[in-house]
């Protein structure tokens, strides 16, 4: 019996030993871990938090199939970035123009031909223009239509927008009339009066009418008017009526202000819907497609 006692008790000892003893070991290995987790810290805060940030940052996230997706499912964005690398390349190595020379502009080097063109035949760069004339009263009366006829003011909202802005942008920033100008009494605005060159209004008002008519899928229309500013482009390049920058702003600007015309419609709606006062913009349908229409109250 007592044998059996002491047995027990030398067991119930050994049991409580090996109890101890593993508690020390998870003590020492829990303060290694806060000696650690200290050490990182002080080493985050000696390099001013960063080591903490890059830990965190999102792109340390990343797995190789992740890079390799964005160039597989976002080529596009994949290509601005490369050519942000080559135009960065190209700008800081190109030698600047001289205050004393003209302008570079490509658009003029490649329409040289057409220049020479129409400078040796006065009588084609008069129909040119006159045709080009026609256009503009063309984009004019689909502009002021779709507010005074349809009802739909985005359109004619968008032209104001533009013109405004490219009024205070032409003043701002009078650029000199390029050489070999060829300038016609028919050519809009008519009577070879002064005129802002940034940005083309004619171009602009284009793309306007254009965004409109596949809003309303009158897409015959659309495709008619954006080959009709195509050979516009052309003939301002080869009349040296705008530089090729205040073009390929003209196109921004028509689509910018587009965008911005339907905020404003957009916002104008629901304001006038809540406060059931003013001018009402309600919804209707043409041919199944919505659009913006003003009535009064």
């Amino acid at each position: 019996m007592n044998g059996d006692t002491f047995h027990n008790r030398n067991s119930s000892s050994s049991t409580l030993s090996k109890r101890n003893s593993t508690e020390r070991k998870g003590d020492v290995t829990e303060m290694k871990k806060k000696s650690a987790s200290a050490s990182a810290s002080a080493t985050a805060t000696e390099v001013g938090g960063y080591g903490w940030w890059l830990g965190n940052a999102y792109f340390m996230k990343w797995r190789m199939e992740d890079v390799f997706g964005v160039v597989k499912y976002h080529p596009i964005p994949c290509i601005f970035a490369a050519s942000l690398l080559f135009f960065m390349g190209v700008e800081y190595t190109l030698r600047m123009i001289p205050a004393s020379a003209p302008p570079f502009d490509l658009g003029f080097i490649v329409t040289v031909p057409l220049n020479r063109l129409l400078a040796a035949k006065p009588a084609l760069n008069t129909l040119f223009a006159g045709i080009n004339t026609v256009f503009v009263a063309m984009q004019t009366a689909y502009i002021l239509g779709t507010f005074l006829i349809e009802g739909r003011p985005r359109a004619t909202i968008s032209a104001l927008f533009m013109f405004t802005f490219r009024g205070i942008l032409g003043y701002a920033t009078q650029l000199p009339l390029p050489e070999d100008f060829l300038g016609s009494g028919v050519d809009f605005p008519v009577g070879n009066v002064s005129f802002f060159l940034f940005y083309s209004g004619h171009v602009a008002a284009s793309v306007i009418a254009s965004l409109d008519m596949k809003r309303m899928q009158r897409w015959e229309m659309a495709r008619v008017f954006d080959a009709l500013n195509v050979l516009q482009v052309v003939r301002l390049l080869s009349t040296r009526g705008h530089y090729t920058i205040d073009l390929a702003v003209g196109i921004g600007a028509g689509i910018l202000f587009d965008s911005m015309a339907g905020n404003y419609v957009e916002t104008r709606t629901k304001l006038s819907a809540a406060n059931g006062s003013g001018v009402e913009y309600s919804l209707k349908h043409e041919n199944g497609v919505k659009y913006q229409s003003v009535s009064s109250d």
